[in-house]
């Protein structure tokens, strides 16, 4: 799967728990992915329908999650469409 358009940021958010990761701790989904502008990382995370995202790297961290609508989501997936199929292709390299 590629980001190339709404249908697809539509069925990679629908399909979420496929791609990403899993955490039982805190009982979340997700998903990282390398953070172009601030050179670090972004992570995408769903709790039951609740999404958010931190980003973290050398010389920054976010102070807490951003919580996200779903349309804020769907933005930021579509913002960040390149990196996010990079980390999808590597994701399928690897698997």
């Amino acid at each position: 799967m590629l980001i190339r358009s709404s249908v697809d940021i539509e069925n990679f958010l629908k399909d979420f728990n496929r791609f990403a990761s899993y955490d039982s701790t805190k009982e979340k989904h997700y998903f990282v992915f390398s953070d172009k502008r601030r050179g670090g990382q972004l992570t995408l995370m769903l709790k039951g329908v609740n999404w958010t995202v931190h980003g973290m790297g050398e010389g920054y961290c976010d102070i807490d999650e951003t919580t996200l609508s779903a349309e804020e989501c769907a933005k930021f997936v579509w913002f960040h469409r390149k990196a996010i199929n990079q980390s999808l292709k590597e994701c399928l390299v690897e698997c």
